[in-house]
């Protein structure tokens, strides 16, 4: 099988649909107003990669490296993401519905005021995972590696969770968990 590998740099108005990319490597590429629909990622290097203002639908990333990958402002509907590796990634201002994130390592990843309502994050690494002003009403974290995740109350509300994972957002809702010491 031949790697295909597209030059870093920068292309305006990108519109795709129905492609898939197999170990394709766009580490770097910068695409601003890309539009895509029905289209697959599959083992691909999104590294670094700077997608301003897109637009993506029915879309799957699957065992892809997008470290560092920048969606400022994009517009994401019935995507998934499994098996990702995209810590430090950043999501800012993104709007989604039926985002769908299974087993992808997103640590250090800022979803900073995005708008994740009923995002399932399904067995993610979300330590110090941002998501300061970001809107996570009937978000799904089960599963998922929340310790370490950063964000307020208002963030959490409406966000269902395992029993087990109350003891890591504790600390969130200002309570100290402590056993009790046996007296002697």
């Amino acid at each position: 099988m031949e790697v295909c590998s597209l030059e870093a740099g920068t292309l305006q108005t990108v519109s795709l649909e129905g492609v898939v990319f197999r170990e394709v490597n766009l580490s770097g590429v910068e695409w601003n107003l890309i539009r895509l629909k029905d289209v697959r990622f599959e083992g691909c290097d999104l590294s670094a990669a700077k997608w301003t203002e897109a637009a993506l639908e029915r879309v799957q990333f699957t065992d892809c490296r997008l470290t560092g990958l920048q969606l400022p402002e994009a517009v994401l509907r019935h995507v998934r993401l499994t098996c990702a590796h995209a810590p430090l990634s950043l999501w800012p201002e993104v709007e989604s519905k039926h985002l769908w994130l299974e087993g992808c390592d997103l640590t250090e990843a800022v979803f900073m005021d995005a708008r994740l309502p009923g995002a399932v994050f399904r067995g993610c690494a979300l330590g110090k995972t941002e998501f300061h002003g970001a809107e996570l009403d009937g978000a799904d974290l089960r599963g998922s590696d929340v310790q370490g995740i950063r964000l307020g109350l208002r963030e959490l509300a409406g966000v269902t969770v395992e029993p087990v994972q109350l003891l890591d957002l504790a600390h969130l809702l200002g309570v100290r968990v402590e056993e009790l010491a046996e007296e002697a």
